[in-house]
């Protein structure tokens, strides 16, 4: 079995279905909150073709926000988790809390 180390994986939850099922609306609600929840950026644009997962969403994001606005993004999006009992958007949230943003993101930043 051979792996494509460079193809993005799909966190579990995350992975949106091509059909309008119960499990298909779940994963595309998670999205909506990371995005709606994200500051306003000037300029405003479309999100990049890239950008597959959440963790490809959070790598763009750190480019263009300030480590200020980045802790308080996460910040919220864990406030919403709580009020909405998305324990698998807590648990991504709080990753991204708990880890050094500075050091995570250093490379990206200079590449991006």
């Amino acid at each position: 079995m051979i792996r494509n180390p460079t193809a993005a994986q799909p966190r579990p939850g995350w992975a949106s279905a091509a059909d309008d099922s119960v499990e298909a609306q779940l994963p595309r609600r998670r999205w909506r909150i990371l995005h709606n929840a994200k500051p306003r950026m000037d300029p405003v644009g479309p999100m990049p073709n890239w950008i597959k997962t959440p963790d490809d969403f959070v790598r763009w994001l750190a480019s263009r926000l300030s480590l200020n606005e980045l802790y308080t993004y996460f910040r919220d999006l864990e406030a919403i988790a709580k009020m909405s009992c998305d324990l698998e958007l807590l648990r991504f949230a709080r990753r991204y809390l708990q880890s050094d943003l500075t050091h995570e993101f250093a490379e990206d930043r200079e590449r991006l």
